[in-house]
């Protein structure tokens, strides 16, 4: 048995608003599946993240379909689940008009049954059914992405993937990040799962979202089978950068180190993993340190040099300069330089630092901000639903890390407060202005029974309130099911 195992292609998206990027990023699938095919796999699995959004342009899908096409010429059935970024909140997505097509089969929670040559289906409730792709005897499982709090109930008592997978084997395919090989990655301290909640019993764990790639052996980890990531078909951020060039007030010259991971994917064969990489472009990220904007830019000339015209470069200014730099005098620096795409950034200390730049999404939200959003993509209805799970969640995962600008301090009274304080104020100066005898209580009820009689009245009139139980697996597939 050999497959294909892909992750992370982000289809759709021109990086730094940057047109040539999305060609990038339609190389490199392109390139996977072409190469996939070539080694005669039986089939291809796509662990999430396909689009780069919910919703793609007429052009992504139109792209999309002619690169399954390849797969589906030659027989190759292409399983996948939604991502967190290709997913959707309505029934229906991009990816049931690639079922209908014919180009890929989608496993996990449906509304509707599947049965056909590469897929089972089991009803689990009312229009509940789990499906699963089948090639021969092996089962091919999965679930689109989820957040923590959707997937872990009341504080761990309930575990949704243990229930739902119980006793099955073959592959899990999910798209999430597991704490025991986020490290180094955004998801260090906002991972989904941690390595103990993840089901037993599968031979191989097709994961997708983190963007490296990573491999956990059964011996690592106590599990049938290995975890692997395969990371993005390309770099998606800085810190993927292919190159690295370092130039500090302390060097003569500057020094360029080559990351050692290639972009890619794997073959996998009897359930070992052989990583094949595919051609992605150039990109560089450079850090340049000066004491004056002289000394800036021509370090920043001399790096250039050495920069090939076809990359990305990522260039950060660092340093203590009397005023600060502006980034509008960088801007064009560089401009008869060649290179494909530059972009810089400063971390200079001193006055402000002026851009008239279109901030891109990497500069204007940080990680921990970014993913919080990413949590929050669920229907207003459902969110309502498990608060009382998300909360617990939220403050577990990111209590040590939340921004100092997110932090109300306690002896800053908040706009409630404030108003709640004004009120009093006014209220003690009009009871200073207008003092009234205390009215007497009517004949024959006490201040205490009215007020007694009040609350037995009041009682009454609310509506009893039934709690809900979340430690159902039928409320969460009522709730979670697309």
């Amino acid at each position: 048995m050999k497959f294909a195992h892909i992750a992370d292609v982000h289809l759709g998206r021109e990086q730094f608003n940057q047109p040539f990027r999305y060609d990038d990023y339609l190389k490199a699938f392109r390139e996977a599946v072409e190469k996939s095919v070539k080694a005669n796999v039986d089939f291809i699995l796509i662990a999430g993240d396909l689009f780069h959004v919910s919703r793609p342009s007429p052009r992504t899908i139109r792209d999309a379909v002619e690169i399954l096409e390849l797969p589906r010429k030659k027989d190759i059935p292409v399983f996948a689940i939604e991502g967190n970024h290709d997913k959707t909140i309505r029934e229906t997505s991009v990816f049931d008009l690639l079922e209908h097509l014919g180009l890929v089969y989608t496993v996990g929670l449906k509304r509707e049954p599947r049965k056909g040559e590469f897929q089972e289906s089991k009803r689990l409730s009312e229009n509940r059914y789990l499906v699963w792709g089948k090639i021969g005897d092996l089962e091919i499982h999965g679930l689109r992405h989820h957040t923590r709090w959707q997937l872990i109930r009341k504080e761990g008592s309930i575990n949704v993937l243990k229930t739902l997978f119980k006793g099955k084997k073959g592959i899990l395919m999910l798209h999430q990040a597991v704490d025991y090989l986020a490290k180094d990655t955004p998801y260090q301290d906002a991972f989904d799962l941690r390595l103990s909640e993840l089901p037993d019993g599968f031979s191989y764990y097709a994961l997708g979202h983190i963007h490296v790639r990573r491999i956990a052996e059964p011996s690592q980890t106590g599990l049938s089978g290995p975890l692997v990531y395969p990371g993005s078909l390309e770099r998606t951020e800085v810190r993927e950068a292919s190159h690295l060039i370092r130039y500090s007030t302390r060097d003569r010259k500057p020094k360029v180190m080559e990351n050692r991971e290639p972009k890619g994917f794997y073959i996998v064969e009897d359930f070992q993993p052989e990583f094949v990489e595919v051609g992605t472009r150039p990109f560089y990220s450079v850090r340049v340190e000066g004491n004056s904007k002289a000394e800036l830019r021509r370090k920043v000339e001399e790096v250039s040099s050495l920069i090939p015209k076809d990359a990305i470069a990522v260039i950060t200014l660092e340093g203590t300069i009397k005023g600060g730099v502006a980034l509008a005098e960088f801007n064009d620096l560089l401009r008869d330089s060649g290179i494909k795409y530059y972009t810089f950034r400063s971390r200079v200390v001193g006055e402000a630092v002026l851009s008239k730049e279109r901030l891109s999404e990497e500069e204007l939200f940080t990680e921990w901000e970014k993913e919080l959003l990413m949590h929050l993509r669920v229907p207003p209805k459902e969110f309502s639903e498990g608060i009382s799970e998300f909360i617990p969640w939220l403050m577990e995962r990111y209590g040590k890390g939340i921004p100092a600008k997110a932090v109300i301090s306690k002896k800053t009274p908040t706009t409630l407060e404030a108003k709640k304080e004004k009120i009093a104020k006014a209220g003690e100066k009009t009871s200073k202005k207008e003092t009234k005898a205390p009215e007497k209580p009517p004949k024959g009820k006490e201040p205490a029974k009215r007020e007694k009689l009040g609350k037995e009245e009041n009682d009454k009139k609310k509506p009893t309130l039934k709690p809900k139980n979340p430690a159902s697996l039928d409320a969460w597939l009522r709730r979670d099911t697309p």
